[in-house]
């Protein structure tokens, strides 16, 4: 599994939302799992840019509370997402089942 292995220096991959490794992933609360599930998909699309919160467009990251309301409305507008955005937003929703 991606994020299992080990980099030259023995560290562990820090490739799960928020920089974290798989076992701080797995201790972490399904909650906050799924805002930085949220939170990952929202900076890969882009959702910054269009955010009523100042603090996001600014950071170009979501800053906001609701990590899902601005998702979401960025989800919604009639713009074609390209292959690529769609299986790494596919593979974000997959890491809720973890």
């Amino acid at each position: 599994m991606k994020g299992e292995g080990k980099t030259m220096k023995g560290r562990p991959t820090r490739s799960f939302p928020g920089r974290l490794t798989l076992e701080e992933w797995l201790v972490r609360p399904s909650r906050v799992r799924n805002d930085l599930i949220r939170r990952a998909q929202c900076d890969l699309l882009g959702s910054f840019r269009f955010c009523a919160d100042k603090r996001c467009r600014r950071e170009r990251t979501c800053r906001g509370d609701d990590p899902g309301a601005c998702g979401w409305r960025l989800w919604c507008l009639k713009k074609v997402k390209p292959k690529t955005l769609r299986h790494e937003w596919s593979r974000l929703a997959r890491l809720r089942s973890l």
